[in-house]
C-alpha cells in the first residue's frame, strides 16, 4: 500500500492505531497521534474512510464503537475542518454531479411532469408576487414584505420574468421553484456532507428529500419555495468548511437569500449558535452574522408590516396530540393508518393519539441525548418550525386554525419538515447497532416509507384555467386596460394592468373550445327541448375581455370588442330550484350561425351573499364566429338530469369593430 510521502515510522502508528479502533480497544485518538496530525496530511487512499470516521464523525455510523452517532467525541477531534481534504474520486468529480443533479431533477420531474409541460400560476406567485412586480415595477416590490416577512427569491424571480412574455412566466416560475427544490438533495451528496454518512446513506437521504408522501403543496411553485430553501440553509450551517471559492460563495449567497425569505433565519438562529459554540471557527461566526442581519431585517420588517390575523387557533391539548399525530406522524407512513384501523385501535380518541405521542417524544428525545451535533441540529430544527407553525398558521381566513389544518390537504406545507425529520429519525435508528430489535424496527420502517413514497409518486396538479387563453385576450387589451386572471387554487385571481412595454399580439386563428354550426349542434340536443320549462337561468355575464359589462352582469347597451381578437366573456349560471341553486353541467354561447362550448372554472359565484360552488363559465368567441356590426349572443345551459336546455331572460349584445 502507498503512503503518498507518509512516513514509514508514522504510517506503522497510524495503521495499528486503526486496527485497535476497529476491534474497539481505545475509543479516541490518543493525544500523542493528535499532537502529530501534522504527520498526515497524506494518508493512503485505502485508509481515508477510517480517518474520516475518526476525525469527522458520523451521524450514520456503521460500527459499534466508530464516531457515529451514538458515539461522541471531542470537539477538537470531530471538527469537519480538521482532517485534510479527499483525495479525488470518481464521485467527487465535476461530471458525476452533473449528471447527478441531473437525474435528481428528473426525478423530481417524473412526480409532476405537469409542472413543466402544463405550468400556472399558483396562490401568491400570481397574486403578490408577479403582480406586484408587473404594476409596481420590480424595485419597489422586492422591499415589499408579505405576510409581516420578506420574501427576496421569489422576488428576484418575478423581477426577471418581466423580460418574459406573460406567456412564459408561469413556466419560468415553475423552473425556478424545481431548481430551488433539487438543490438540497444534490448538496447531501456532495463530500462536505461526509460528516452524515456514507455516499449510499446520504443518496437514501437525498431521495427522502424529495420523496416523501404529502408533499404537493410545496411542489413546483415558488411559494412554497422558501421551506426548500430553509433546508438548504439548514445543510450549509452544518456542512463541513468549503475547499473552494466557489463553494465558500455559495454558502453565502444561498444563506444570505435564505435569511430574507420568509421567517426561517429566526428559526435557524439557535442551530447556527449551536452550532457555533462547538465549531468555534470564523466560518460559522459569519454564518450566525448573516442570520443575525436577516433576523433584524425580517423582525423590522414584522413590527412595520405586521403579521395578518385570519381567525382564533381554536387550540386545546387534545387537538395537539391529534393534530401532531395524524398531520405529521402519519403521513409519513401512510399505511400506518390501515393498521391502526385493522387493529381496532381508536385512531380517532386523543388519548390514544396523546400515548402515541408521548412514545414518539421518548424516542425523539433518546435519539437527541445520543445523537451527536448534526442530528441535534435536525431535531432542534424541526420542532422549532413545527412549534412556529402551531402558533401562527395562516391556513383560511376566519374560523378557527387548528381545526381546519386537520383537514387534509390544507396547510400541507407546515408539516414538510417535521415530517422529514421523521424520517430522518427511522433511517438512523435503521443503521445503528443499538438493539438487533431496534435496527430491524428501524430497518422494516424505512422500507415501509419507500414503499409508500412510490405507490403515492406522482403528484395530482390543480385543474387547468385556460391561461393561454386570458394570455391572449390580455395581449390584444389596449394599454391602461385591466384583465383578471383565475388561477390555482380557487378562488385565486391576478390582476393585471396593460403597460405601454408589455407585448402586443394578434391571432386571429387561436381557439379554446368546440366550435359548431348551429344546425349541427340543434341535431345534437334534438332531445332536449329548450322551451321544456318554463325557468330561466338565474345568473349574469360579468365581463368581456375583462372589462364590466354594466349592471347585474347585462349590458343595457352593446360592448365593443374587436373582431380579429375574439371575445372572452365570464359569468355564472345555475337553476334556482326550490331548496337550492343548481349549476349546469354544460354551458354554450350561440350566435347567428354558429355554437362555441364553453368551460366549466373551479370559481365560486356569488348570488347577494350566497356562495355558488361549481357556477363561473368561461366562454371564449373567437373571430371566425363574430363580424363587424351589431350582434346578439344568447347564453345557454345544459343539465343532464333533466335533458333541458335553459338560457338567460335577457338577450346579450356585441358590437365588432
Amino acid at each position: 500500500m502507498t503512503s503518498f510521502g507518509l512516513r514509514s515510522s508514522s504510517s506503522e502508528e497510524f495503521q495499528s492505531f486503526l486496527t485497535m479502533f476497529r476491534n474497539r480497544s481505545i475509543e479516541a485518538p490518543s493525544d500523542s497521534l493528535l499532537s502529530r496530525k501534522s504527520e498526515y496530511l497524506h494518508l493512503p487512499l485505502l485508509c481515508h474512510e477510517q480517518a474520516r470516521r475518526v476525525y469527522y464523525g458520523s451521524v450514520f455510523g456503521t460500527k459499534k464503537g466508530n464516531s457515529g452517532l451514538g458515539t461522541r467525541v471531542p470537539s477538537h477531534v470531530a471538527s469537519p475542518g480538521f482532517l485534510p481534504s479527499q483525495p479525488p474520486e470518481a464521485r467527487d468529480s465535476a461530471v458525476f454531479f452533473v449528471l447527478l443533479g441531473f437525474a435528481i431533477f428528473v426525478a423530481h420531474f417524473s412526480r409532476s411532469p405537469d409542472v413543466l409541460l402544463k405550468p400556472q400560476f399558483w396562490a401568491e406567485d400570481g397574486k403578490v408576487f408577479y403582480q406586484e412586480a408587473h404594476e409596481l415595477g420590480f424595485l419597489h416590490s422586492v422591499l415589499i414584505p408579505y405576510s409581516g416577512y420578506l420574501h427576496l427569491f421569489p422576488r428576484l424571480i418575478a423581477g426577471l420574468s418581466l423580460l418574459l412574455p406573460l406567456s412564459f412566466v408561469p413556466l419560468f416560475f415553475n423552473l425556478a421553484a424545481l431548481v430551488v427544490q433539487c438543490l438540497p438533495a444534490i448538496y447531501i451528496c456532495t463530500p462536505r456532507m461526509e460528516n452524515l454518512g456514507p455516499f449510499r446513506v446520504r443518496l437514501l437521504l437525498a431521495f427522502l428529500c424529495f420523496g416523501l408522501p404529502g408533499v404537493h403543496e410545496v411542489w413546483g411553485n415558488l411559494t412554497n419555495s422558501q421551506w426548500q430553501i430553509a433546508v438548504l440553509s439548514f445543510l450549509i450551517l452544518i456542512a463541513s468548511p468549503p475547499q473552494s471559492r466557489l463553494g465558500a460563495w455559495f454558502d453565502r449567497v444561498a444563506l444570505s437569500i435564505g435569511a430574507l425569505t420568509g421567517p426561517y433565519c429566526l428559526l435557524l438562529l439557535p442551530t447556527a449558535v449551536l452550532v457555533a459554540i462547538n465549531r468555534r471557527s470564523s466560518r460559522t461566526t459569519r454564518q450566525l452574522a448573516i442570520l443575525g442581519v436577516g433576523t433584524l431585517a425580517q423582525t423590522i420588517s414584522l413590527l412595520i408590516g405586521g403579521r395578518p390575523h385570519l381567525g382564533k387557533l381554536g387550540a386545546s391539548f387534545p387537538l395537539f396530540c391529534k393534530l401532531v399525530v395524524i398531520r405529521v406522524f402519519v403521513p409519513v407512513l401512510p399505511a400506518s393508518i390501515r393498521v391502526v384501523k385493522f387493529l381496532h385501535l381508536p385512531v380517532d380518541s386523543w388519548l390514544f393519539s396523546c400515548c402515541v405521542l408521548i412514545a414518539v417524544l421518548a424516542v425523539t428525545a433518546w435519539i437527541f441525548r445520543n445523537g451527536n451535533l448534526e442530528m441535534r441540529c435536525g431535531l432542534l430544527f424541526a420542532a422549532i418550525v413545527l412549534a412556529a407553525s402551531l402558533a401562527s398558521p395562516l391556513v383560511v381566513p376566519g374560523g378557527e386554525q387548528w381545526p381546519t389544518m386537520m383537514l387534509l390537504g390544507l396547510g400541507e406545507r407546515y408539516w414538510f419538515i417535521p415530517r422529514l425529520m421523521i424520517a430522518v429519525a427511522v433511517l438512523w435508528i435503521a443503521a445503528q447497532p443499538i438493539s438487533k430489535w431496534a435496527r430491524a424496527a428501524g430497518v422494516a420502517t424505512m422500507l415501509a416509507i419507500l414503499i409508500s413514497s412510490a405507490i403515492h409518486w406522482h403528484i395530482v396538479r390543480m385543474p387547468g384555467m385556460h391561461f393561454d387563453t386570458y394570455v391572449h385576450v390580455f395581449n390584444a387589451l389596449p394599454v391602461g386596460a385591466q384583465l383578471r386572471i383565475p388561477i390555482n387554487p380557487p378562488p385565486w385571481t391576478l390582476l393585471l394592468t396593460k403597460k405601454p412595454n408589455d407585448r402586443t399580439s394578434h391571432d386571429p386563428g387561436f381557439l379554446d373550445g368546440e366550435v359548431v354550426g348551429l344546425n349541427d349542434w340543434r341535431n345534437r340536443f334534438q332531445g332536449a327541448s329548450p322551451e321544456g320549462s318554463s325557468a330561466s337561468l338565474t345568473g349574469e355575464v360579468i365581463t368581456v375581455n375583462g372589462t364590466s359589462v354594466g349592471l347585474f352582469g347585462m349590458a343595457t347597451d352593446f360592448v365593443h370588442i374587436p373582431v380579429r381578437d375574439g371575445a372572452l366573456l365570464e359569468g355564472w349560471a345555475t337553476l334556482r330550484g326550490q331548496a337550492e341553486f343548481r349549476p349546469m353541467d354544460e354551458m354554450f354561447a350561440i350566435t347567428s350561425d354558429h355554437v362555441v362550448k364553453g368551460h366549466k372554472l373551479p370559481i365560486p359565484g356569488f348570488y347577494r351573499k350566497q356562495k355558488l360552488e361549481n357556477a363561473m363559465y368561461l366562454v371564449f368567441l373567437p373571430s371566425i364566429v363574430l363580424h363587424p356590426g351589431l350582434q346578439e349572443v344568447s347564453i345557454m345551459g345544459y343539465s343532464r338530469s333533466d335533458k333541458t336546455l335553459y338560457s338567460y331572460e335577457r338577450h346579450f349584445y356585441i358590437y365588432g369593430n
